[in-house]
């Protein structure tokens, strides 16, 4: 796994057959707030969210394995 930085502008998304287009922009800002916030949702829910940056999409696991990284390493 590759350590992304903090602070890389990213996009919080939604999809649901109630957004129009099938997803919505929840919250923009720096990656670990949006990971953060990714988690901070019950497990249950957290499917229907994704997180988009230039370095690609990550999901709910994907997000806890940056924030694990983070804590491991110097930032």
């Amino acid at each position: 796994m590759q350590v992304l930085p903090m602070d890389l502008p990213a996009e919080l998304h939604r999809r649901g057959s109630d957004v129009p287009g099938g997803d919505v922009i929840v919250a923009t800002g720096p990656l670990a707030m949006m990971a953060r916030g990714l988690l901070a949702l019950a497990p249950e829910d957290r499917d229907a969210f994704w997180i988009h940056s230039e370095a690609g999409d990550l999901d709910a696991a994907e997000a806890e394995e940056q924030v694990a990284g983070w804590s491991q390493f110097p930032h």
